[in-house]
């Protein structure tokens, strides 16, 4: 057992490292003064309008699969994510008082980073079969994930207080993140092909989507001035890291999930919360220090939290 704890830890950090190194590159650049609050509202801006999107187009056209042999595992990340969507808003509703927090806090709880960290475990955990399985359920999830997203950013951050209903809707439809999913699922149906001058172009702004997402939300981290934002920052982390992988593993249990379908719940659920989580804040109006203390906090903390979990799975036979 020691021996594949230390394994799972050592294949943690070589997916996650690169990410905590990208952070750690922009808080010293902020602390140096090369980059400033200026950069990284609109490096922030063109992650979530430009190069996101363009990631999310491609990675659908590029995987084309079978999106019916894959329903059950999809159908319970759909529920899972449900379900932590609601119990995150009860919780926020009860125990978090500045109402602008709160869809901060519970996007960083739901929203799992499968696009780039999910999609890399799953590969290097299961290869090419885990990467098929993996890249299905990533890409309705993240559809889902942008919609929800909007909704509780839209209710928390509503003028007055009140919840526009229209408002939110505007969101969920002009949100670039989900028009652009909903664009490659077509072109990806319909049997069009990119010209490869496109293709390319598309390549280059998706290469420039993690580095720069987490190079402005390093900018932005601030963990040693912790103020209130500070609490509602590790609360959300603990949901991120403990009690969503928790939670989703419990619901593919009850199904009678193992193996590696199990496995990809799994590693696509104990991932820190998605990039794009700070760059959808910041765009609405939120508070992007918190958003950005959460990825900071969740990335550090599931380097273990998802070593610890696939040692514990492997124990139970599960995965």
């Amino acid at each position: 057992m020691e021996s594949g704890f230390i394994a799972s830890i050592l294949f943690s950090i070589s997916v996650t490292l690169p990410n905590i190194l990208m952070l750690l590159l922009g808080i010293y650049l902020k602390k140096t003064g090369m980059i400033n609050d200026h950069f990284s509202n609109q490096g922030s801006k063109l992650v979530f309008n430009i190069t996101l999107p363009a990631l999310l187009f491609l990675s659908i056209i590029k995987n084309p699969a079978d999106y019916g042999s894959q329903l059950t595992v999809v159908s319970i990340g759909i529920l899972g994510s449900l379900v932590l969507f609601l119990l995150a808003e009860l919780f926020a509703v009860r125990y978090v008082k500045d109402k602008k927090e709160r869809g901060t806090f519970v996007q960083g709880v739901f929203r799992a980073n499968t696009g780039i960290i999910g999609l890399s475990l799953c590969a290097n955990a299961y290869g090419s079969a885990g990467l098929a399985i993996a890249s299905v359920y990533t890409a309705i999830i993240t559809l889902l994930f942008n919609v929800l997203a909007v909704i509780t950013l839209s209710r928390s951050l509503a003028e007055g207080g009140k919840t526009n209903f229209f408002y939110m809707f505007k969101q969920i439809v002009k949100n670039p993140l989900i028009l652009s999913i909903i664009a490659a699922l077509l072109f990806s149906r319909l049997g069009f092909n990119l010209p490869d001058t496109l293709l390319s172009t598309a390549d280059y702004l998706a290469d420039m989507t993690l580095p720069l997402a987490l190079l402005c939300a390093g900018a932005s981290l601030n963990l040693r001035n912790m103020d209130s934002s500070s609490k509602v920052a590790i609360w959300s982390s603990v949901g991120r890291v403990l009690i969503a992988p928790t939670v989703m593993v419990l619901i593919a249990r009850a199904f009678g999930l193992q193996g590696i379908d199990l496995g990809v719940i799994f590693l696509m659920s104990a991932t820190p919360a998605a990039a794009a989580s700070y760059a959808m804040v910041r765009s609405m109006g939120g508070y992007a220090k918190t958003a950005a203390n959460i990825i900071g906090l969740t990335t550090f903390a599931a380097m273990f939290g998802s070593s610890i979990g696939i040692v514990i799975l492997k124990q139970l036979n599960w995965m």
